[in-house]
């Protein structure tokens, strides 16, 4: 895996990048802003479980970049996707994250949900010299699977005494129990009404030169005015996160339930309403592909 350095004070992940359909292809995240007018190729990151990559030209003057960890109508999924590059972050500076999500309903109830996850641990070699298993149902493929570090999940389902869902959650340590959650009281974060969500996580440092500082994770709808956060104060030396290669991808499970889980990146991003529409179509588009394919 290749490494890659960047000033964290200026760190920026972006998964859905205002490009030229002329542009270069980005294997990852854009960092610093070197790489921000490339497409971002999910079909170069590494799949796990049922996660699959497309790339789509639908003759609308865009490429779409579509990443779905699970596909809709389809149950007991459980997918991930790392990117194939690490990353290296000062926890005594500032840094942001920033990523597009959509999630395509099934045909039964909601869940489980996803992840966005940092970890020190490659996994291409996490399950005991072996790639990465991602775990199912209300693990939301992320839990138990030795991925050690920190992820920001939207989780879409709970059982009694855990945060009503849908919530957006902090989960350390590859385990599912939150750090810190808030829940959005939305009957339904998947509804067509909402379309596409845009998620930040900002990190402010403490200032004491100790690694430590407050993580706010924040999902907004890409239309409309619906905003959630939730906020997390951590050290990146005790998450073993401070300064070391991390890899950095997500992961998806949807249990007894069939929502799809997705991420895209777009060259050129179309107009909001009409890229917002396509999103959610664009789920389905993969599924049918992948599908076709396996025919």
């Amino acid at each position: 895996m290749a490494g890659l350095r960047v000033p964290a004070a200026s760190l920026v992940f972006v998964l859905v990048a205002a490009v030229s359909s002329a542009s270069a292809t980005a294997q990852g995240p854009v960092f610093n802003g070197v790489g921000a007018d490339d497409l971002i190729d999910f079909t170069t990151w590494n799949l796990y479980g049922d996660a699959s990559a497309l790339n789509y030209t639908p003759g609308d003057g865009n490429t779409y970049s579509i990443l779905s960890l699970t596909q809709p109508g389809v149950g007991s999924q459980a997918g991930a996707a790392f990117a194939p590059t690490t990353v290296m972050l000062d926890f005594n500076a500032p840094f942001t994250i920033t990523f597009d999500f959509y999630m395509s309903p099934g045909s039964v109830l909601a869940g489980d949900g996803m992840t966005f996850v940092l970890t020190p641990h490659d996994p291409q070699t996490v399950n005991g010299g072996d790639p990465l298993v991602p775990s199912g149902g209300s693990d939301l493929g992320y839990g138990g699977t030795g991925l050690d570090g920190l992820a920001f999940a939207i989780d879409t389902f709970n059982f009694g005494g855990e945060p009503v869902a849908p919530s957006i959650q902090f989960l350390t340590g590859s385990d599912v129990t939150p750090v810190e959650f808030s829940e959005t009281g939305l009957a339904d974060i998947r509804d067509p009404s909402y379309f596409q969500w845009h998620a930040t996580l900002s990190y402010a440092p403490s200032g004491s030169d100790d690694t430590t500082g407050t993580l706010t994770g924040t999902i907004d709808q890409f239309i409309g005015g619906l905003s959630f956060s939730v906020s997390y104060s951590l050290s990146g030396n005790d998450l073993g996160l401070h300064d070391v290669p991390l890899y950095y991808g997500f992961t998806a499970a949807n249990g007894l339930a069939d929502d799809g889980h997705h991420v895209l990146s777009a060259a050129p991003v179309p107009e909001p309403e009409t890229y917002a529409l396509l999103f959610a179509g664009l789920g389905l588009v993969a599924w049918r592909v992948r599908r076709a394919a396996r025919a």
